[in-house]
């Protein structure tokens, strides 16, 4: 097992050392990100709980693209949100719920993703482009205020609906618009959409919409270094 473990170990920095010596290939980081973003819900609550309607949250988060080679780069990335849910045992999951709600248990969110794009000048100080990401969604319920019943016993299963079938993966898709305003700092408006491929296994009959999200955001991009030594803007969330 040991000697396994070894060959893998050095198959992984074969692949490694290949990947960097090829011509043209560099990561380079130029920049952090920072952004805020509006994200909308999109919820289909089980029959007799409700209309479906949209819930929203408030994304906060942080960035690092890392320039590959001319306009191509990847970005990991990670934000975090509150949101309340309440547990339902007409078709056993967690749906978003108002706050005020008996059986409401806030809901700590963290959106961890590793997006791979392409961006492109318009002008000397304007930029375009979009990424597409693969992102992990975690959802911890988190709630020590609220004392009733049906909150406090709702929160168990909704942990383990929220990490079951694979609930808590989401491609996701982004366009983008960058303006330098400063030496050191590029706003960035973002537009963002999030699928949940998981409806196409997990059983349960959900239409595509529910759980699908999309957020709005403006960030600032902030340089590492001066404008001179790097290339064109790359992305950002």
């Amino acid at each position: 097992m040991r000697i396994a473990g070894r060959g893998h170990r050095r198959i992984i920095a074969l692949c490694v050392a290949l990947a960097v010596s090829i011509p043209g290939f560099a990561l380079s980081v130029d920049e952090v990100d920072v952004d805020a973003s509006f994200l909308l819900v999109f919820t289909v609550p089980p029959t007799g709980y409700g209309t479906a309607s949209p819930a929203n949250a408030q994304l906060i988060g942080a960035s690092l693209p890392l320039r590959i080679a001319g306009p191509f780069f990847v970005e990991p990335v990670i934000e975090l949100f509150g949101m309340p849910y309440e547990w339902t045992d007409t078709n056993a999951t967690a749906v978003p719920t108002r706050i005020e709600a008996a059986g409401e248990f806030f809901t700590l969110g963290a959106l961890i993703s590793l997006q791979a794009g392409v961006s492109f000048p318009l002008a000397p100080v304007v930029a375009i482009g979009g990424a597409l990401g693969l992102d992990f969604l975690l959802r911890f319920p988190l709630d020590f205020t609220n004392t009733d019943p049906t909150s406090i016993s709702g929160r168990q299963p909704a942990l383990g609906y929220f990490f079951s079938a694979g609930r808590f993966f989401y491609p996701e898709t982004r366009l983008f618009v960058r303006w330098h305003i400063s030496q050191p700092v590029d706003l960035v408006l973002n537009v963002r959409a999030f699928y949940p491929l998981f409806h196409a296994w997990d059983g349960l009959g959900q239409p595509f919409i529910d759980q699908f999200m999309m957020s709005a955001g403006l960030g600032f991009a902030i340089r590492l270094r001066p404008a001179a030594e790097t290339s064109a803007p790359t992305g950002s969330k």
